[in-house]
């Protein structure tokens, strides 16, 4: 095993090793440590991917949804359609077939904004030396998404449009959702931040607010907050533990995995 090889197995017993309840659709601590053992996993299989010629294609399926739609059957139907998607002809045979495919990578996601409150959705990184363009992949993938979620769904308005059930994009890194901000946070301090200069210049003004117009103007303003505190905790309380958060499946069929195999010795 050489040097590189040592260091990604040393990553991959740490992160094991700090690993507390288990409960990675429940605990937002072993959910993180989960992610970083599945790309240390991951990154052998990119590499060799990579330097052979092939992509790491990022794939982010959607739903339509609003708040009044309840989180768990999002969930329900988000990962039935996943299921079914993956077993559908033009996925499977047309577009990531065994023999361009190396591996998969399939991740789960729940973000939340105070407009429209949960989004469920699901992010598949595949490795493969398919070369057909992204936007091709798309164009088939989104007809194809639109189709099984019509038969999947209960409610015929989770069904996705055209241009937003589906993004497809090339991901040499392996990164996604890095620098978003998925529960809104980043929204809520510039909320909070515009609310406070906004208060304080019309304190500073002659017969501006009173102080029980301050309080009020604060308590409003922080609602938002506090919705976001309740979201979170019924995300943790009412997950389904089928909605399963991150799994790795490489392809020992594919030419390229004896490679991969070979430099982990």
């Amino acid at each position: 095993m050489d040097k590189e090889g040592r260091e990604r197995h040393s990553q991959s017993i740490q992160v094991t090793e700090m690993k507390r309840c288990h409960y990675v659709n429940h605990c937002p601590i072993c959910n993180h440590l989960r992610k970083q053992q599945v790309h240390v996993q991951m990154t052998p299989y990119r590499q060799v991917l990579l330097d052979n010629g092939g992509r790491n294609i990022l794939l982010t399926f959607t739903l339509r949804h609003f708040k009044s739609h309840r989180l768990v059957t999002l969930q329900e139907v988000l990962s039935e359609s996943i299921k079914k998607l993956k077993e559908s002809r033009p996925y499977s045979k047309q577009l990531f077939p065994s023999e361009h495919r190396l591996y998969t990578l399939t991740e789960y996601e729940i973000s939340w904004s105070e407009e429209f409150g949960y989004a469920p959705h699901c992010h598949l990184q595949i490795g493969t030396t398919n070369p057909m363009p992204p936007d091709e992949i798309q164009t088939i993938l989104s007809k194809e998404w639109r189709r099984i979620v019509s038969k999947v769904s209960p409610y015929k308005n989770f069904i996705p449009s055209y241009a937003k059930g589906v993004d497809v994009s090339e991901n040499p890194s392996g990164e996604h959702s890095k620098d978003k901000d998925p529960y809104g946070l980043d929204a809520i301090k510039k909320l909070q931040k515009k609310s406070n200069r906004t208060m304080k210049e019309r304190f500073r003004k002659k017969d501006s607010y009173s102080q029980i117009q301050m309080q009020s103007h604060v308590a409003e303003k922080t609602t938002s907050f506090t919705q976001f505190i309740s979201v979170l905790k019924e995300i943790y309380t009412t997950t389904l533990k089928r909605f399963r958060s991150l799994f790795f499946n490489p392809n020992p069929h594919h030419h390229l995995f004896s490679q991969v195999t070979s430099q982990s010795k």
